[in-house]
């Protein structure tokens, strides 16, 4: 019996510590909390543009005529030099072969006209000999002259006749190859305008391709950041959607446009979550790295245009919230990169909890799930 009398005296003490815990926290707000972090960042902003396809085109046919053949459709890949389509060919078949058959009938006319002018030529100059020996009259030589010089000039019209139809036979043989229309680079038929039997005229499109392998994010960006066009070396995060990349091939563009104030930044990429016309974000640099505090971005709070954040103080048990403003910097990665004149290195700040929160007492448990994430280099 005594036993159980100082069990329930106990328990009595125990519920009463509890209870008087209870009415020293009634008005105390349960928080979660992350540490300020130290860390050396670089200041970044966002930009935005559109990918483009690294090669476009709409194919054209060179040669007028009716279409034949239709070997490819919307959403086909192709490789440079593939057959796209046909028209049809019978007339340049016909032409060319008449004139390979009227370029062999001028090259044997040309060999003929050579070998009449040696003949002349080595009779002039037999003729030559013997007029020197008063063997043959002045009148023969003459004659013997002007035939060399006629076979000359038959020989000069020869080559001529055949260098002429050479020339139009090379124009009929590339216009026959132009009646086959061919992929100038490897890519994705994405439009069709081409039917069978339609009559195309020359330099009508017939297909749009675009290359797939590689993109380029065309990105607008503020003048204020022309030193980019100094740096040797650009890196740039893309994200599209849920689609991230970083190109290390960056190209600035010279030019700035008088009416946004931007100029062009072209960044390379190859990545299969991507596609031509999509938005694009990016991030730049605006300067080096420096040392910065960097908070939880669920630590911020907005009110009125300006940022605050709430700080945990603790006097030995007993802890508080105090309302801090903050000037953001740049956001990274869930982590905001800010300026205080209060903040520092390790300082608790409240990351849950602090919506509706008020300076005054608060319980407040470290935020686990923020704590161990690190801040990454990524951007999201």
């Amino acid at each position: 019996m005594a036993n159980l009398f100082f069990r329930k005296k106990r328990l009595t003490k125990s519920l009463l510590f509890l209870s008087l815990m209870f009415i020293s926290n009634v008005h105390a707000q349960v928080v979660r909390y992350s540490e300020v972090v130290e860390k050396e960042e670089q200041e970044q902003i966002r930009v935005v543009g559109t990918l483009k396809a690294y090669q476009t085109a709409n194919i054209a046919i060179s040669e007028s005529g009716l279409v034949t053949q239709v070997l490819v459709n919307d959403g086909d890949y192709v490789k440079k030099g593939d057959q796209l389509l046909k028209i049809d060919d019978r007339r340049l078949n016909a032409q060319v072969d008449q004139l390979r058959a009227e370029h062999a009938a001028a090259k044997e006319n040309l060999k003929a006209a050579e070998a009449e002018f040696e003949r002349a030529k080595s009779d002039y100059q037999a003729y030559l000999t013997s007029q020197k020996n008063n063997a043959v009259s002045k009148q023969q030589l003459e004659r013997s002259r002007a035939e060399a010089n006629s076979a000359k000039a038959n020989m000069f019209a020869a080559k001529q006749n055949v260098d002429a139809v050479k020339a139009s036979l090379t124009l009929a043989e590339v216009k026959l190859a132009d009646t086959q229309l061919v992929a100038p680079f490897s890519g994705q038929v994405v439009a069709r305008h081409a039917e069978l039997g339609q009559w195309l005229s020359a330099g009508d499109t017939a297909f749009k391709v675009t290359s797939f392998d590689k993109l380029e994010a065309w990105l607008d960006v503020p003048e204020r950041l022309s030193h980019l066009k100094h740096s040797e070396a650009l890196s740039v995060p893309l994200q599209s959607a849920s689609a991230l990349a970083t190109s290390n091939k960056v190209k600035v563009i010279n030019q700035i446009d008088p009416r946004a104030r931007t100029f062009k930044v072209i960044a390379e990429i190859s990545h299969p979550g991507f596609m031509p016309g999509m938005s694009v974000s990016a991030w730049l640099a605006t300067n080096a790295k420096s040392s910065t505090l960097m908070v939880p971005k669920d630590a911020l709070i907005q009110r009125g245009g300006s940022y605050f954040v709430y700080k945990v103080n603790t006097d030995g048990d007993k802890q508080s919230a105090q309302s801090v403003p903050v000037k953001v910097k740049f956001h990274r990665s869930g982590w905001v990169a800010i300026d205080s004149a209060v903040l520092v290195n390790g300082d608790k700040v409240v990351t849950e909890g602090n919506e509706r929160l008020m300076p005054g007492p608060v319980v407040a448990v470290p935020d686990t799930q923020v704590s161990s994430q690190p801040v990454s280099e990524n951007v999201n």
